[in-house]
């Protein structure tokens, strides 16, 4: 009898639990307008989709002429810290590559690689440059916006990593086609004379000095530093002669270093050189030479780097 009524009680609470189920109503999650996770790989920029709707009975809008707008042109975007980006091109159509850290008014230039492959070992310090301002932003002051040009002679670089590498694809030596005491020919004593060398066939002659000097007149740069190899030193722009901005640099950049200022005198005759064109602009200008034409001495030059960026002109 017992067995009887629990049979009774079961089947009666499975037929109440089938009537409930009846009146159960599913309600849907409410759809969200913003997902809540990026895919894989693709930067988190609030994503938003579209909400359903039901469009069946929405006329379609025919605009008429009076609703097209010609769209206004944009500014290219400021490329992003670190990032290099094209200010113009070489004899043979390689990029000039520039990275930009900081966002500040004061605007400072580094240059490496203007005698290319010779002097090789620039344009490896100014990679390392660019990798350290990108791993510690934090040692731009805020109030600063530095560039870095890694390699200015690419042509050269392709070409030698020796003395046939020091000049662009047309013979000229770079560090003499600035408009600054230009001269076709110089006294050979004392000066770099390994191999025949060209001024060019006049001050900025030649599509690398032209694209550095387009891109430092649309700056307001107020210091510059030149890289190059090896051991003479410190050279302060001196066209004019004695400029004052630039002497107070270079014992700056002397202090830090221990490079050599006053430089090693070799009596060589300079003549269109960016550091004294540069000066002409009223930018406080040096050249710094390497120890080596191996090293990149980074012990120095993390501290010049750390002094120039927060130089007080």
């Amino acid at each position: 009898m017992r067995f009887f009524r629990l049979c009774l009680w079961l089947l009666g609470a499975l037929l109440l639990l089938v009537v409930f189920t009846q009146f159960i109503v599913v309600v849907p999650a409410p759809e969200s307008h913003i997902n809540a996770q990026a895919p894989t790989g693709t930067p988190f920029h609030h994503v938003i989709s579209s909400p359903s709707a039901d469009t069946s009975n929405t006329p379609t809008l025919t605009p008429t002429p009076s609703d097209t707008q010609t769209p206004t042109p944009q500014p290219s975007p400021i490329p992003a810290n670190g990032v290099l980006f094209p200010i113009g091109y070489s004899v043979e159509g390689r990029p000039i590559e520039v990275a930009r850290f900081g966002s500040g008014p004061v605007e400072r230039l580094i240059i490496a690689g203007i005698h290319g492959g010779y002097e090789y070992n620039t344009i490896n310090l100014a990679d390392y440059i660019i990798q350290y301002l990108s791993n510690y932003p934090q040692q731009i002051p805020s109030h600063v916006t530095v560039f870095v040009l890694r390699n200015l002679n690419p042509d050269g670089t392709v070409r030698d990593s020796g003395p046939d590498g020091r000049t662009n694809a047309n013979g000229v030596d770079l560090n003499r086609n600035f408009d600054a005491n230009w001269t076709e020919r110089w006294a050979d004593s004392g000066c770099w004379h390994l191999r025949p060398v060209s001024s060019g066939t006049g001050p900025l002659s030649e599509p690398e000095t032209q694209a550095l000097v387009t891109f430092i007149q649309g700056h307001n740069f107020d210091a510059l530093i030149s890289y190059h190899s090896a051991k003479l030193g410190i050279f302060a722009g001196s066209f004019p002669p004695g400029d004052q901005a630039a002497v107070r640099l270079a014992w700056a950049i002397n202090r830090v270093s221990g490079y050599t200022y006053p430089p090693i005198y070799t009596n060589c005759e300079f003549t269109g050189q960016l550091a004294d064109w540069a000066t002409q602009q009223g930018i406080a200008a040096v050249d710094i030479e390497l120890w080596t034409h191996e090293e990149i001495d980074w012990y120095e030059n993390k501290r010049i780097v750390e002094t120039f960026l927060n130089w007080v002109p």
